[in-house]
């Protein structure tokens, strides 16, 4: 019965509430203005749309399946993981600027080189320098899922009896192991394809505005307030649902042809010489490590220098006090910021737990993909549903409340893995030298699952943290946050102001993360 009732409470909270007031929503809007004129105003930026993801999506995918056979190295994914998008874009676009800090290092390291250069592809808002920082912040939580169900596959096994048949190691990755991980790996894909569909503030940042995305394009339309344009912005929502179903069809349909490709590969019995692993994919991990480090220098150097000319590598002159004086207005982010993230990721963490405990109780192991279905609806479509039926600035409650929503499936995707995996013969054997069952958990479970649950507590955080759509259009007034200020400010072009927001963004992720692995490593 309390099993029961948990569930449905979670279902309720942060399920079907949510859903709930987005399809009322939906039924009672007016749908001003034809269906042929929006389709004529947003064609150009649906069909971008779709480019964009399909493109990031596939690239992603290849690159988790090749790079997945290397060292498995957690706390260096969860390090670069951990970094925020924005301050991610904010940092990248000075560092690959015409005259960015590795333009100035090639030019220290080249004395022929003739710099600074007059364009870079990376360096201008556009649909490329979109594509290449999703692809480089994402990709890294792909290889993090597809090596954690590697884990759960009996590779070696396989491998054996492979070798024995004459594959190389090359081989029988991609006949083998690739065509049964797909299916595994189809959820976190797909997670990411309707993350880069609905997205706001990276286009914000570096996407191109002519034609825009179609989030970008909906988002910029609800600010004005006219019946014309919120006839757009309603078909827009909808075209935008429409987008995202194709993008994930036609995923299905790469995945089809390429394990049938890759069986039939397989089954035709051709072999090569067994090779020798290189071991150059051990060190992958670290170059997203290494790329946030850099990152992170560029962004401090550029908020605390005053004068900076090329081709130096270091600033000329400092300005410490721009931090001082800035201080009063991110103090105030900060508190936001925190306590939207804490009590968030607090509620999230508990509602994943108590549903997890819930079905090991019950012994149901495997993932429930309708726990993650607020991950697979365009997150513009929902918020938009929330702000036509709270109003616009619905207060601390509503914003956290919306917050929740989006950290808990992140919990839960993220401890689901561990706490199955957990023997539970521990907890009986506890049970039976005379321990409670609440005692039994906190004493037995707790602390041989520590750093999973800590580091799920994090990854909510990091969630809450990042959110903009909620906060901009939920409570853009009374609880602005660092993410919000930060996209406003570096969407002015005042990078050196920006990078400091984007720091102080950053920060508040990375000490959470930090302290979730260092106050749960392992001690003698």
């Amino acid at each position: 019965m309390i099993s029961r009732m948990v569930r449905v409470a979670i279902a309720l909270l942060w399920l079907i509430l949510p859903l709930g007031v987005v399809l009322w929503q939906s039924t009672t809007a007016s749908f001003e203005g034809a269906l042929s004129d929006a389709f004529r105003a947003l064609s150009g930026s649906a069909l971008l749309t779709f480019a964009v993801t399909l493109i990031t999506s596939l690239i992603v995918l290849f690159g988790a399946l090749g790079l997945a056979r290397g060292k498995r190295l957690s706390a260096t994914w969860a390090s670069f993981i951990a970094v925020p998008h924005v301050a991610f874009a904010i940092g990248l676009l000075w560092l690959v600027s015409p005259s960015g800090w590795l333009v100035r290092i090639v030019d220290a390291l080249l004395p022929m080189w003739q710099g600074p250069l007059q364009s870079s592809w990376l360096s201008s808002k556009s649909a490329f320098t979109l594509m290449v920082v999703l692809v480089l912040k994402e990709l890294p939580f792909l290889i993090l899922m597809t090596q954690a169900n590697v884990q759960q596959m009996p590779v070696l096994r396989w491998q054996q009896q492979a070798q024995a048949l004459g594959y190389s190691r090359r081989r029988f990755w991609w006949l083998i192991v690739v065509p049964a991980l797909l299916r595994r790996i189809r959820l976190p894909l797909y997670i990411i394809a309707i993350y880069t569909v609905s997205v706001v503030d990276i286009p914000l940042l570096v996407g191109p505005n002519a034609p825009a995305l179609l989030a970008q394009a909906v988002f910029e339309l609800n600010w004005q307030f006219t019946s014309n344009t919120q006839g757009l912005v309603h078909w827009g929502s909808l075209l935008l649902v429409l987008v995202a179903i194709v993008t994930l069809v036609v995923l299905r349909v790469v995945e089809w042809v390429l394990q049938r490709w890759l069986s039939s590969l397989a089954a035709s019995g051709k072999r090569t010489p067994v090779a020798q692993t290189t071991g150059k994919r051990a060190g992958l991990p670290w170059f997203w490590a290494g790329l946030a480090v850099i990152i992170f220098m560029s962004l401090l150097l550029q908020s605390v220098q005053q004068s900076w000319f090329y081709p130096s590598l270091w600033p000329q002159g400092w300005q410490w006090s721009r931090w001082l004086a800035e201080w009063p207005y991110i103090a105030p982010l900060l508190y936001n910021t925190w306590i939207l993230a804490v009590l968030s990721a607090t509620l999230a963490w508990l509602s994943a737990v108590a549903l997890l405990e819930v079905q090991a109780q019950r012994q149901q192991h495997q993932l429930h993909v309708g726990w993650l279905a607020m991950l697979m609806v365009p997150q513009l479509v929902l918020v938009l549903g929330w702000q036509q039926t709270i109003g616009p600035d619905s207060g601390l409650i509503g914003l956290l409340w919306s917050h929740t929503v989006f950290c808990f499936p992140y919990a839960y995707l993220t401890l689901h893995g561990a706490y199955h995996a957990y023997p539970r013969r521990w907890l009986w054997q506890a049970r039976s030298l005379g321990y409670g069952p609440w005692a039994a958990w906190f004493k037995i479970l707790v602390p041989m699952l520590k750093r999973p649950l800590a580091l799920a507590w994090a990854m909510a955080f990091s969630i809450s943290v990042a959110q903009y759509l909620p906060t901009q259009w939920l409570a853009p007034v009374t609880h602005p946050t660092l993410t919000t200020e930060a996209v406003s400010i570096a969407s002015g072009g005042d990078w050196r102001l920006g990078s400091v927001y984007a720091l102080a963004q950053w920060a508040s992720v990375w000490i959470v993360f930090m302290l979730a692995l260092w106050g749960t490593r392992a001690r003698n």
